[in-house]
């Protein structure tokens, strides 16, 4: 037998199966990470509200893409229907074969096609979740941004150069002094560099390198809605994500039970010398697949007890974010009533040294205080802004709930 009757099927199959199947090229995409840099970089970053810039994180957070196109991936992928081709060299046959059910998208491939539509709603509920993640991120910052930026004002300056050339000054207060300014000066550059890390942050978010131009226009919050609450908790994408992923687990047992059983394969044998056609079947038995059957059965009561546990879980964040907003607006509270005291005691002293000989002691007392009260304000202040977003997103609220 000559090579080329060998080859010639071949020839024949190879370009027809390339139309048929619909095959993909492949075309190479290098990744290289300092031109990835150079394109990073040259993204413009502007002046952003809540909402635009939620908007533009959806649309280019390098790992809310990446889950974007696994979901696309998963979305499109299918289980290819179980054909055969055969050629034998002896007696020139070529046998075309397909199980009919399979093509029917029945039978085990139905059921692994099944599966696949499953894992693809779950895949782009991962996105969900990923993206309510983001989202809360975004509002913190923007909150943090805000209350930063609201904090009150540092005690005025106290110049103790006079009083100590006047010798009414102790060593000990004037020192206190100087020590409180110390204080004073690095309490400013943890405010700046709280205020730097922030926006850091806030752009790593936004896809934005670090040197991109960042401005916040800072909108009210809504009203917090009276409702449903068990209502809203089940909005949460997290919630519905242990949901799609039981469906993932149902549809994998769907798979498994149609693994058990017999497939046909059917199809003309063609004779190459123009004989007559023949038929030809191929009976396949799987042996002992009950095993997988039962194991994924298991594993669909793990996914609904994990589904449960998401649920109480769910519920327990909820209700301690409730708790942590409270606890945190009682504390902000006590602070900003704190430094407010010491403010008005700092201005009665301030007063009083003016007219008493020996009261730069009180005055020194009453600035130090002034200014460990108004370097302690800063943290309630951020972690109750914190809180208030967390408590909104905790019950499932939506992504862009400030308004203009």
């Amino acid at each position: 037998m000559s090579l080329c009757s060998v080859l010639r099927p071949l020839a024949v199959c190879l370009p027809l199966a390339h139309v048929v199947f619909a095959c993909v090229p492949y075309r190479p995409a290098p990744a290289d990470p300092a031109q990835l840099a150079v394109a990073l970089r040259q993204r413009q970053g502007g002046h952003f509200d809540l909402a635009n810039a939620t908007a533009l994180a959806f649309q280019q957070n390098p790992a809310l893409q990446a889950l974007a196109e696994r979901a696309r991936a998963a979305g499109v992928a299918t289980v290819p229907s179980d054909t055969q081709t055969e050629y034998r060299t002896q007696g020139e046959m070529l046998a075309l074969m397909a199980d009919p059910v399979s093509l029917l998208d029945l039978g085990p491939r139905g059921a692994a096609n099944t599966l696949q539509r499953a894992e693809a709603v779950a895949a782009s509920q991962e996105l969900a979740v990923a993206r309510w993640q983001v989202a809360t991120r975004i509002a913190e910052a923007f909150a943090v941004d805000a209350t930063l930026a609201a904090l009150p004002s540092d005690p005025e300056h106290l110049d103790s150069t006079p009083f100590v050339a006047a010798g009414l000054a102790e060593p000990l207060a004037a020192a206190a002094v100087a020590a409180a300014k110390s204080r004073l000066a690095a309490e400013g550059q943890r405010r700046a560099a709280a205020h730097a890390a922030n926006l850091a942050q806030l752009r790593e978010l936004l896809g934005l390198a670090a040197g991109a131009e960042l401005r916040l226009q800072h909108s009210p919050w809504s009203p917090h809605p009276e409702e449903d609450r068990d209502g809203a908790l089940l909005r949460r994408p997290d919630l519905a994500l242990a949901a799609a992923r039981f469906a993932v687990a149902d549809a994998n047992f769907r798979r498994a039970v149609a693994a058990q059983y017999p497939s046909l394969m059917l199809g003309p044998e063609v004779p190459l010398r123009g004989d007559p056609l023949q038929l030809m079947a191929i009976l396949r038995l799987p042996l002992f697949a009950g095993d997988g059957a039962r194991a994924a059965a298991a594993q669909r009561e793990a996914a609904r007890g994990d589904l449960a546990a998401a649920w109480l879980a769910a519920s327990r964040a909820a209700a301690t974010a409730e708790l942590e907003l409270a606890s945190t607006r009682a504390t902000a509270a006590a602070a900003t009533a704190a430094l407010a005291a010491s403010q008005r005691n700092l201005a009665a002293a301030r007063v009083a040294a003016n007219v008493e000989v020996d009261a730069f002691g009180a005055l020194a007392d009453s600035y130090t205080m002034a200014v460990r009260d108004w370097a302690e304000v800063r943290e309630p202040l951020v972690a109750a802004a914190r809180a208030e977003v967390q408590v909104r997103f905790a019950r499932g609220m939506p992504a862009l709930e400030a308004t203009p």
